[in-house]
């Protein structure tokens, strides 16, 4: 993921479940975390900066007994380093995570598709407009063959000097 996210679902059912049993000072410093953490690319901390995230100027016995009693059940450590995460707070953002990739996805195909359809709208206004224009030919030599073309007349009919003249003429040098 490139960018980083800027939100995540809290579900207000699991927060008050989970949180139930913190002092509201602990509950601030759980979302602040929370927070902190999910701006990060993988999505931890170390906890030698939780302090300050929450407001302590140091690592005291305030926050040392908050951190113990309350805050430290609800993370996970993730390596020796002193590095932690929260549970559901990966699984958020592996779902964002998927969701973004997705879409990019989608909006790769959808440009892909939408070049598809350019070209062949281009291809097919250009094939059109050469039959219109070859058409358009045919019809001006049908339209002048037309007139040049003597009409048959059986022998029955009455015909002037002049069209029988120029009808003897045709037929004599076609044939």
């Amino acid at each position: 993921m490139k960018d980083k996210s800027f939100f995540f679902g809290l579900y207000c059912a699991d927060f008050l479940v989970d949180t139930n049993h913190l002092s509201n000072q602990a509950v601030g410093c759980y979302i602040k975390l929370l927070c902190r953490m999910f701006l990060e690319r993988d999505c931890t901390l170390q906890y030698k900066h939780a302090h300050k995230i929450c407001g302590f100027a140091s690592e005291g016995k305030n926050w040392t007994k908050m951190w113990k009693e309350e805050l430290e059940p609800l993370f996970i450590p993730v390596d020796n380093e002193g590095y932690f995460s929260n549970k559901r707070l990966l699984i958020e953002f592996n779902k964002i995570k998927v969701i973004r990739e997705q879409r990019s996805e989608a909006g790769k195909r959808g440009v892909i598709a939408k070049r598809k359809y350019r070209s062949q709208s281009i291809q097919a206004n250009a094939t059109a407009n050469a039959l219109a224009k070859r058409k358009q030919t045919v019809s001006n030599i049908d339209t002048e063959l037309e007139s040049k073309t003597i009409q048959v007349v059986d022998k029955f009919s009455t015909i002037n000097n002049t069209d029988h003249t120029n009808a003897v003429n045709i037929l004599n040098n076609k044939g």
